[in-house]
Protein backbone atom coordinates (compact mmCIF):
# COMPACT_ATOMS: atom_id res chain seq x y z
CA UNK A 1 0.00 0.00 0.00
CA UNK A 2 1.03 3.62 -0.14
CA UNK A 3 3.43 5.09 2.31
CA UNK A 4 0.94 6.08 4.94
CA UNK A 5 0.73 7.28 8.50
CA UNK A 6 0.98 4.79 11.29
CA UNK A 7 -1.93 5.07 13.65
CA UNK A 8 -1.21 6.12 17.19
CA UNK A 9 -3.37 4.55 19.88
CA UNK A 10 -3.48 7.82 21.80
CA UNK A 11 -6.88 9.38 21.16
CA UNK A 12 -6.28 13.07 21.53
CA UNK A 13 -9.59 13.82 19.79
CA UNK A 14 -12.19 11.61 21.51
CA UNK A 15 -14.88 12.43 18.97
CA UNK A 16 -12.91 11.00 16.04
CA UNK A 17 -13.61 7.44 14.99
CA UNK A 18 -10.12 7.05 13.60
CA UNK A 19 -7.15 8.96 14.94
CA UNK A 20 -3.82 8.85 13.14
CA UNK A 21 -0.49 10.55 13.37
CA UNK A 22 1.88 11.05 10.50
CA UNK A 23 4.97 8.85 10.57
CA UNK A 24 5.89 8.55 6.91
CA UNK A 25 4.63 10.26 3.77
CA UNK A 26 4.32 8.98 0.23
CA UNK A 27 5.49 10.77 -2.86
CA UNK A 28 1.87 11.68 -3.53
CA UNK A 29 1.57 13.12 -0.01
CA UNK A 30 -1.37 10.82 0.56
CA UNK A 31 -1.95 10.35 4.24
CA UNK A 32 -4.71 9.60 6.70
CA UNK A 33 -5.56 12.88 8.32
CA UNK A 34 -7.28 13.53 11.64
CA UNK A 35 -10.60 13.77 9.87
CA UNK A 36 -13.65 13.02 11.96
CA UNK A 37 -15.92 10.24 10.83
CA UNK A 38 -13.26 7.77 9.71
CA UNK A 39 -12.64 4.16 10.64
CA UNK A 40 -12.83 3.30 14.35
CA UNK A 41 -9.75 1.87 16.03
CA UNK A 42 -9.67 -0.20 19.17
CA UNK A 43 -7.27 0.95 21.85
CA UNK A 44 -5.57 -2.43 21.54
CA UNK A 45 -5.09 -2.38 17.79
CA UNK A 46 -4.30 0.03 15.01
CA UNK A 47 -4.41 -0.08 11.24
CA UNK A 48 -0.95 0.06 9.75
CA UNK A 49 -1.38 1.64 6.35
CA UNK A 50 1.52 1.71 4.01
CA UNK A 51 5.18 1.16 3.51
CA UNK A 52 7.31 2.50 6.35
CA UNK A 53 10.86 3.04 5.26
CA UNK A 54 12.45 1.40 8.29
CA UNK A 55 9.84 -1.23 9.15
CA UNK A 56 8.89 -4.64 7.84
CA UNK A 57 5.13 -4.97 7.47
CA UNK A 58 4.10 -8.61 7.08
CA UNK A 59 0.91 -9.73 5.44
CA UNK A 60 -1.88 -8.88 7.84
CA UNK A 61 -4.80 -11.01 6.77
CA UNK A 62 -4.82 -14.07 4.59
CA UNK A 63 -6.88 -14.04 1.43
CA UNK A 64 -8.12 -16.81 -0.76
CA UNK A 65 -6.99 -16.73 -4.35
CA UNK A 66 -9.82 -15.47 -6.46
CA UNK A 67 -10.68 -17.46 -9.59
CA UNK A 68 -9.89 -16.00 -12.97
CA UNK A 69 -13.20 -15.04 -14.52
CA UNK A 70 -13.25 -15.89 -18.19
CA UNK A 71 -16.83 -14.81 -18.70
CA UNK A 72 -18.91 -15.23 -21.82
CA UNK A 73 -18.66 -11.56 -22.70
CA UNK A 74 -15.53 -9.93 -24.03
CA UNK A 75 -14.85 -6.44 -22.73
CA UNK A 76 -16.01 -4.83 -25.94
CA UNK A 77 -19.34 -6.65 -25.54
CA UNK A 78 -19.89 -5.47 -21.99
CA UNK A 79 -23.44 -4.31 -21.44
CA UNK A 80 -24.12 -0.87 -20.03
CA UNK A 81 -23.92 -1.22 -16.25
CA UNK A 82 -27.14 -1.84 -14.36
CA UNK A 83 -28.85 0.59 -12.00
CA UNK A 84 -26.74 2.59 -9.53
CA UNK A 85 -25.64 0.69 -6.44
CA UNK A 86 -25.39 -2.53 -8.40
CA UNK A 87 -22.14 -4.49 -8.69
CA UNK A 88 -21.52 -5.65 -12.25
CA UNK A 89 -18.17 -7.42 -12.01
CA UNK A 90 -16.55 -9.89 -9.63
CA UNK A 91 -13.08 -10.74 -8.38
CA UNK A 92 -10.65 -12.57 -10.64
CA UNK A 93 -6.97 -13.48 -10.97
CA UNK A 94 -4.47 -13.15 -13.79
CA UNK A 95 -1.03 -14.56 -13.04
CA UNK A 96 0.22 -13.15 -9.75
CA UNK A 97 -2.32 -10.33 -9.59
CA UNK A 98 -5.82 -10.58 -8.10
CA UNK A 99 -8.75 -8.22 -8.24
CA UNK A 100 -10.98 -8.66 -5.21
CA UNK A 101 -14.75 -8.46 -5.35
CA UNK A 102 -15.82 -4.80 -5.52
CA UNK A 103 -16.92 -3.39 -2.16
CA UNK A 104 -17.87 0.18 -3.11
CA UNK A 105 -20.50 1.21 -5.64
CA UNK A 106 -21.84 4.65 -6.43
CA UNK A 107 -23.91 6.54 -8.95
CA UNK A 108 -20.76 6.72 -11.13
CA UNK A 109 -18.42 3.78 -10.43
CA UNK A 110 -17.47 0.59 -8.57
CA UNK A 111 -14.18 0.04 -6.72
CA UNK A 112 -12.25 -3.12 -5.83
CA UNK A 113 -8.89 -3.75 -4.16
CA UNK A 114 -6.07 -5.23 -6.22
CA UNK A 115 -3.52 -7.56 -4.59
CA UNK A 116 -0.19 -8.97 -5.78
CA UNK A 117 1.40 -12.27 -4.80
CA UNK A 118 4.55 -11.74 -2.77
CA UNK A 119 3.61 -8.16 -1.91
CA UNK A 120 2.15 -6.80 1.32
CA UNK A 121 -0.98 -4.69 1.21
CA UNK A 122 -1.57 -3.18 4.63
CA UNK A 123 -5.33 -2.73 4.72
CA UNK A 124 -5.99 -4.52 8.00
CA UNK A 125 -5.14 -4.07 11.69
CA UNK A 126 -2.14 -5.19 13.70
CA UNK A 127 -1.64 -5.15 17.43
CA UNK A 128 0.20 -2.35 19.18
CA UNK A 129 2.88 -4.83 20.24
CA UNK A 130 3.41 -5.95 16.65
CA UNK A 131 3.53 -2.36 15.48
CA UNK A 132 6.23 -1.50 18.02
CA UNK A 133 8.21 -4.55 16.96
CA UNK A 134 7.97 -3.56 13.30
CA UNK A 135 9.13 -0.04 14.03
CA UNK A 136 12.29 -1.50 15.57
CA UNK A 137 12.92 -3.78 12.60
CA UNK A 138 15.43 -2.98 9.89
CA UNK A 139 13.80 -5.41 7.45
CA UNK A 140 11.32 -4.38 4.80
CA UNK A 141 8.78 -6.47 2.95
CA UNK A 142 7.86 -5.53 -0.62
CA UNK A 143 4.75 -3.38 -0.36
CA UNK A 144 1.95 -2.62 -2.77
CA UNK A 145 -1.27 -0.62 -2.84
CA UNK A 146 -3.67 -0.75 -5.78
CA UNK A 147 -7.32 -0.53 -6.67
CA UNK A 148 -9.55 -0.86 -9.73
CA UNK A 149 -12.29 1.68 -10.44
CA UNK A 150 -14.85 0.74 -13.09
CA UNK A 151 -16.73 3.86 -14.16
CA UNK A 152 -20.19 3.99 -15.67
CA UNK A 153 -20.41 5.25 -19.28
CA UNK A 154 -19.57 8.94 -19.49
CA UNK A 155 -18.45 9.21 -15.86
CA UNK A 156 -14.67 9.29 -16.31
CA UNK A 157 -12.67 11.98 -18.10
CA UNK A 158 -9.65 10.31 -19.74
CA UNK A 159 -8.22 13.68 -20.80
CA UNK A 160 -7.21 14.14 -17.15
CA UNK A 161 -4.28 11.77 -17.73
CA UNK A 162 -1.92 14.42 -19.02
CA UNK A 163 1.20 12.99 -20.61
CA UNK A 164 -0.14 9.44 -20.76
CA UNK A 165 1.05 7.06 -23.44
CA UNK A 166 -1.38 5.18 -25.67
CA UNK A 167 -1.72 1.43 -25.13
CA UNK A 168 -4.11 -1.34 -26.14
CA UNK A 169 -6.05 -3.44 -23.62
CA UNK A 170 -8.12 -6.35 -24.95
CA UNK A 171 -8.17 -4.66 -28.36
CA UNK A 172 -9.58 -1.52 -26.75
CA UNK A 173 -7.87 1.90 -26.50
CA UNK A 174 -6.06 2.70 -23.28
CA UNK A 175 -3.81 5.23 -21.59
CA UNK A 176 -0.84 4.54 -19.33
CA UNK A 177 1.39 6.54 -16.99
CA UNK A 178 4.41 4.92 -15.35
CA UNK A 179 6.53 6.90 -12.93
CA UNK A 180 7.81 6.92 -9.35
CA UNK A 181 7.31 9.16 -6.38
CA UNK A 182 8.56 9.56 -2.85
CA UNK A 183 9.28 6.19 -1.30
CA UNK A 184 7.46 4.35 -4.08
CA UNK A 185 9.77 2.81 -6.65
CA UNK A 186 6.89 2.59 -9.14
CA UNK A 187 3.55 4.34 -9.47
CA UNK A 188 1.33 3.31 -12.36
CA UNK A 189 -2.01 4.42 -13.77
CA UNK A 190 -3.69 2.36 -16.47
CA UNK A 191 -7.01 3.46 -17.95
CA UNK A 192 -8.84 1.69 -20.73
CA UNK A 193 -12.18 2.01 -22.51
CA UNK A 194 -13.88 -1.28 -21.73
CA UNK A 195 -17.01 -0.25 -23.67
CA UNK A 196 -18.16 2.81 -25.60
CA UNK A 197 -17.34 5.91 -23.52
CA UNK A 198 -16.97 3.67 -20.44
CA UNK A 199 -13.59 3.57 -18.75
CA UNK A 200 -11.91 1.53 -16.05
CA UNK A 201 -8.76 2.62 -14.20
CA UNK A 202 -6.12 0.75 -12.20
CA UNK A 203 -4.06 2.90 -9.81
CA UNK A 204 -1.05 1.12 -8.34
CA UNK A 205 1.98 1.94 -6.22
CA UNK A 206 4.80 -0.52 -5.53
CA UNK A 207 8.01 -0.58 -3.51
CA UNK A 208 9.52 -2.63 -6.36
CA UNK A 209 10.45 -0.87 -9.58
CA UNK A 210 9.70 -3.83 -11.86
CA UNK A 211 6.93 -5.73 -10.06
CA UNK A 212 4.18 -5.67 -10.83
CA UNK A 213 5.21 -4.42 -14.25
CA UNK A 214 3.23 -2.24 -16.62
CA UNK A 215 2.76 -5.29 -18.84
CA UNK A 216 1.33 -7.32 -15.95
CA UNK A 217 -1.17 -4.54 -15.23
CA UNK A 218 -2.25 -4.54 -18.86
CA UNK A 219 -2.74 -8.31 -18.70
CA UNK A 220 -4.78 -7.91 -15.54
CA UNK A 221 -6.94 -5.26 -17.20
CA UNK A 222 -7.44 -7.48 -20.24
CA UNK A 223 -8.81 -10.20 -17.97
CA UNK A 224 -11.66 -8.06 -16.69
CA UNK A 225 -15.15 -9.31 -17.52
CA UNK A 226 -18.65 -8.19 -16.54
CA UNK A 227 -20.68 -10.40 -14.22
CA UNK A 228 -24.40 -10.70 -13.50
CA UNK A 229 -25.65 -7.59 -11.67
CA UNK A 230 -25.75 -7.87 -7.87
CA UNK A 231 -27.47 -5.15 -5.83
CA UNK A 232 -25.51 -3.66 -2.93
CA UNK A 233 -26.87 -4.57 0.50
CA UNK A 234 -26.59 -3.10 3.99
CA UNK A 235 -27.36 -4.61 7.43
CA UNK A 236 -29.83 -1.88 8.40
CA UNK A 237 -32.74 0.24 7.26
CA UNK A 238 -33.17 4.00 7.57
CA UNK A 239 -36.40 5.82 8.35
CA UNK A 240 -35.14 9.36 7.85
CA UNK A 241 -32.87 11.24 5.44
CA UNK A 242 -32.76 15.06 5.62
CA UNK A 243 -34.62 16.85 2.84
CA UNK A 244 -32.57 17.58 -0.26
CA UNK A 245 -29.99 14.84 0.31
CA UNK A 246 -29.57 11.93 -2.07
CA UNK A 247 -27.63 8.70 -1.77
CA UNK A 248 -24.38 8.81 -3.77
CA UNK A 249 -22.29 5.84 -2.62
CA UNK A 250 -22.63 2.52 -0.80
CA UNK A 251 -19.86 0.48 0.79
CA UNK A 252 -20.31 -3.16 1.76
CA UNK A 253 -18.01 -4.39 4.55
CA UNK A 254 -16.14 -1.10 4.29
CA UNK A 255 -16.20 2.65 4.68
CA UNK A 256 -17.12 4.86 1.76
CA UNK A 257 -14.64 6.14 -0.82
CA UNK A 258 -10.97 5.28 -1.00
CA UNK A 259 -10.85 5.20 2.80
CA UNK A 260 -12.80 1.96 2.43
CA UNK A 261 -10.19 0.55 0.07
CA UNK A 262 -7.37 1.70 2.36
CA UNK A 263 -9.05 -0.27 5.18
CA UNK A 264 -10.66 -3.03 3.13
CA UNK A 265 -9.93 -5.79 5.65
CA UNK A 266 -10.56 -4.06 8.95
CA UNK A 267 -14.01 -5.58 9.43
CA UNK A 268 -16.41 -2.67 8.93
CA UNK A 269 -20.01 -3.53 8.12
CA UNK A 270 -21.24 -0.78 5.79
CA UNK A 271 -21.09 2.88 4.85
CA UNK A 272 -23.31 5.33 3.02
CA UNK A 273 -22.57 8.71 1.47
CA UNK A 274 -25.34 11.29 1.05
CA UNK A 275 -24.93 14.71 -0.60
CA UNK A 276 -26.84 17.89 -1.35
CA UNK A 277 -26.59 18.55 -4.21
CA UNK A 278 -25.80 15.08 -5.51
CA UNK A 279 -22.21 14.28 -6.44
CA UNK A 280 -21.37 14.67 -10.16
CA UNK A 281 -21.66 11.65 -12.40
CA UNK A 282 -19.63 12.97 -15.34
CA UNK A 283 -16.18 14.44 -15.79
CA UNK A 284 -14.69 12.51 -12.87
CA UNK A 285 -10.95 12.02 -12.45
CA UNK A 286 -11.16 10.00 -9.21
CA UNK A 287 -13.81 8.58 -6.88
CA UNK A 288 -15.84 11.01 -4.76
CA UNK A 289 -13.60 12.67 -2.20
CA UNK A 290 -10.50 12.12 -4.33
CA UNK A 291 -7.42 10.06 -3.57
CA UNK A 292 -6.98 11.81 -0.21
CA UNK A 293 -10.34 10.59 1.04
CA UNK A 294 -11.81 13.98 1.92
CA UNK A 295 -15.50 14.25 2.71
CA UNK A 296 -17.03 15.42 -0.59
CA UNK A 297 -18.62 18.88 -0.60
CA UNK A 298 -22.16 19.00 0.78
CA UNK A 299 -22.04 15.44 2.13
CA UNK A 300 -22.71 13.47 5.27
CA UNK A 301 -21.79 9.85 5.92
CA UNK A 302 -23.32 6.97 7.84
CA UNK A 303 -20.99 4.28 9.17
CA UNK A 304 -21.83 0.95 10.77
CA UNK A 305 -18.97 -1.02 12.30
CA UNK A 306 -18.07 -3.36 15.14
CA UNK A 307 -17.78 -1.64 18.50
CA UNK A 308 -14.56 -3.58 19.08
CA UNK A 309 -12.93 -1.38 16.44
CA UNK A 310 -13.92 1.86 18.09
CA UNK A 311 -11.64 4.13 20.10
CA UNK A 312 -14.66 5.44 22.01
CA UNK A 313 -16.60 4.09 24.94
CA UNK A 314 -20.14 2.87 24.41
CA UNK A 315 -22.81 4.99 26.07
CA UNK A 316 -26.61 4.88 26.20
CA UNK A 317 -28.68 6.74 23.66
CA UNK A 318 -27.15 9.10 21.10
CA UNK A 319 -24.03 11.10 21.92
CA UNK A 320 -22.79 14.00 19.81
CA UNK A 321 -19.47 15.81 19.83
CA UNK A 322 -17.86 18.07 17.24
CA UNK A 323 -19.86 17.32 14.09
CA UNK A 324 -20.25 13.59 14.82
CA UNK A 325 -23.04 11.64 16.53
CA UNK A 326 -22.82 8.01 17.71
CA UNK A 327 -25.27 5.35 18.77
CA UNK A 328 -24.43 1.94 20.19
CA UNK A 329 -26.74 -0.99 19.39
CA UNK A 330 -26.95 -4.80 19.50
CA UNK A 331 -25.88 -4.96 23.11
CA UNK A 332 -23.28 -2.24 22.47
CA UNK A 333 -21.53 -4.54 19.99
CA UNK A 334 -22.20 -2.32 16.96
CA UNK A 335 -21.39 1.36 16.54
CA UNK A 336 -23.54 3.50 14.23
CA UNK A 337 -22.24 6.94 13.39
CA UNK A 338 -23.29 9.98 11.39
CA UNK A 339 -20.52 12.37 10.39
CA UNK A 340 -21.47 15.61 8.66
CA UNK A 341 -18.55 18.01 9.04
CA UNK A 342 -20.90 20.57 10.57
CA UNK A 343 -23.39 20.47 7.69
CA UNK A 344 -26.11 18.96 9.89
CA UNK A 345 -27.15 19.93 13.38
CA UNK A 346 -26.87 17.48 16.27
CA UNK A 347 -30.66 17.29 16.24
CA UNK A 348 -30.71 16.22 12.58
CA UNK A 349 -27.94 13.66 13.06
CA UNK A 350 -29.76 12.30 16.12
CA UNK A 351 -32.96 11.96 14.09
CA UNK A 352 -31.03 10.00 11.45
CA UNK A 353 -29.57 7.67 14.07
CA UNK A 354 -32.89 7.16 15.86
CA UNK A 355 -34.39 6.05 12.54
CA UNK A 356 -31.75 3.38 11.82
CA UNK A 357 -32.75 -0.21 12.57
CA UNK A 358 -29.84 -2.66 12.67
CA UNK A 359 -30.25 -6.25 11.53
CA UNK A 360 -27.85 -9.17 11.86
CA UNK A 361 -24.50 -7.72 10.81
CA UNK A 362 -22.97 -11.21 10.66
CA UNK A 363 -25.52 -12.63 8.20
CA UNK A 364 -25.14 -10.95 4.83
CA UNK A 365 -27.98 -13.07 3.49
CA UNK A 366 -30.37 -11.16 5.72
CA UNK A 367 -29.16 -7.72 4.65
CA UNK A 368 -31.51 -5.39 2.81
CA UNK A 369 -30.93 -4.24 -0.76
CA UNK A 370 -30.00 -0.59 -0.50
CA UNK A 371 -32.88 0.43 -2.74
CA UNK A 372 -35.34 -0.81 -0.12
CA UNK A 373 -33.26 0.14 2.93
CA UNK A 374 -33.18 3.89 2.27
CA UNK A 375 -36.36 6.02 2.23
Amino acid sequence: MRVRDMANVATSEPSARYIVHKVATSGRQVQRRRQRGWQPIAVTAVAVLGLVAAAALPSLLGRALLPFINGPLAQEDAAVPGPPFTFTFAGYQVGKLQVADPIIVSTAYQIASVYADGMTTNDGPVSVEELESLQDSSEQDPTWYAYLTVYRPGAYDPTSLVGAGSVTVADRPGLEINSSGGAWAATRTLAWEYAGNAWAVINASSSEADYPSAEELRELAAGWRPAPPTPAKVPFTMAYVPAGYSLDEVAMHAMTGLNGIANARTGDHAGLLFSSPAQPTTGLTAPFGGVDGYAPPGSFRVYVGPAANSNQQASPGVTCDEEVCNRWVAGDSVNVQVSSGGRLSDAEMTKILDGISIGDVSDEGSWAEVGTAIP
